[in-house]
């Protein structure tokens, strides 16, 4: 059992080291989390307000963060339309993919190290 949660830590230390340097507001890691469950979505501010239960408002600058970490992609169509999506970058799906495979023990105890309140060993 010991040898299992050190595998993991180290294992998810990439993933952490990721997740910290690109995740600097709780609202950007809830939109990596929510892209993590949903890698190939192309979705509009309205559909992503709607499916966290947040204000648009809120989204605008956690997005436009990750765009600009390479993280998230920014599309329009001829209609005007504004659509968001995972970047194509390989390694960022590597880790996207691996973050989608936490349970949730795992990913609340990432959570916490994020925030400070655990620490790495």
């Amino acid at each position: 059992m010991v040898i299992d949660c050190v595998q993991y830590r180290m294992a998810n230390n990439r993933l952490f080291q990721f997740l910290k340097e690109n995740s600097c507001s709780r609202l950007e890691l809830q939109l990596i989390r929510f892209w993590a469950r949903h890698p190939r979505a192309k979705l509009s501010l309205y559909t992503i307000a709607t499916a966290l239960d947040t204000a648009k408002i809120n989204l605008r600058e956690a997005i436009r963060n990750l765009i600009e970490k390479g993280i998230l992609q920014e599309q329009q169509d001829g209609n005007g339309l504004i659509t968001y999506s995972l970047t194509d970058n390989p390694k960022t799906h590597e880790y996207i993919d691996e973050l989608a495979r936490l349970d949730w023990n795992q990913m609340r105890i990432l959570q916490k190290q994020l925030e400070g309140e655990a620490v790495l060993v």
